[in-house]
């Protein structure tokens, strides 16, 4: 009897193949159920608990650091330097985020409900979520931006330091969602920012015979404030929906796999992809 003896030998690229393989395989099950959540989640029930306070400030003050404030003295100043903040309604911006998280979640196939208690959840269909709006914090501040400003005269190229002070409003927002049936509570966060836009523009000054380029502030609307909730209400929705699904997953997931990444579903391309191991 002959024994044969061998030898494999694989190329680097082969292994680089049989790895990747092997990441797919162990990937699969989880990219599977991924895609049995987006197949099969609506319907599925959803209470929010909205919030009726707003918190705002302002972050950027002037004062005389020769007086010596109290913190309600503080509050004042803030509150009346404050360029936007003074002036958003706490009841349109909080609907506007709670609508659009309301209207996105129910495109997305959710049944959603509205209500102050966890008790409406008694008639919902399994599974269910509570999601509650934790806090929306706004704030307000400006940067001061400087730039060079080039002129052209009879006597050559002059420098000059001109600046703009840009405003900056800013939503900090902090969202819980549990299972309704267990006391597991994660909390998701988001942070959102608008700020003034520079535009470059020609600035002729005739009566001094020169040329230079001057930056131009394009200055940040009321409008644009209410916006900002609008947009991060439709974000949340989506930071939701890959909440709930990784849930399933985890749930669904069989024994004995590790290093489970996070999936991310894009409802554009109706695509999915993994994100960071948890």
């Amino acid at each position: 009897m002959y024994k044969a003896v061998g030898h494999i030998k694989i190329s680097q690229i082969g292994i680089i193949n049989l790895l990747m393989m092997l990441l797919m395989a162990s990937c699969s099950p989880q990219r599977k159920l991924a895609r049995q959540y987006v197949t099969h989640h609506k319907g599925m029930g959803i209470l929010i608990v909205p919030l009726y306070e707003l918190y705002k400030d302002n972050l950027t003050i002037s004062y005389n650091d020769t007086v010596k404030f109290s913190p309600a003295d503080f509050d004042s100043i803030a509150w009346f330097q404050s360029v936007y903040i003074q002036h958003v309604s706490d009841s349109i911006f909080l609907t506007r985020f709670t609508n659009s998280l309301i209207n996105e979640l129910d495109r997305q196939g959710f049944d959603v409900y509205v209500g102050d208690s966890s008790d409406a959840f008694v008639s919902f269909a399994h599974p269910r979520w509570l999601v509650q709006i934790a806090q929306l914090q706004l704030n307000e501040k400006h940067i001061v931006n400087t730039y060079e400003v080039y002129s052209e005269n009879m006597e050559g190229i002059e420098t000059d330091v001109a600046s703009l002070r840009m405003n900056m409003v800013s939503l900090s927002s902090w969202v819980e969602a549990r299972p309704a049936d267990t006391g597991n509570m994660e909390e998701l966060f988001l942070e959102a920012s608008i700020m003034d836009d520079v535009k470059c523009g020609d600035e002729f000054r005739l009566n001094e015979g020169d040329y230079g380029l001057q930056h131009n502030r394009d200055s940040i609307e009321m409008d644009d404030v209410y916006k900002l909730a609008d947009k991060s209400g439709r974000k949340y929705a989506g930071l939701l929906f890959n909440h709930f699904m990784n849930d399933y997953i985890c749930t669904n997931l069989p024994a004995g796999i590790i290093n489970r990444k996070y999936f991310y579903y894009n409802p554009k391309s109706n695509s999915l992809k993994s994100g960071l191991t948890e």
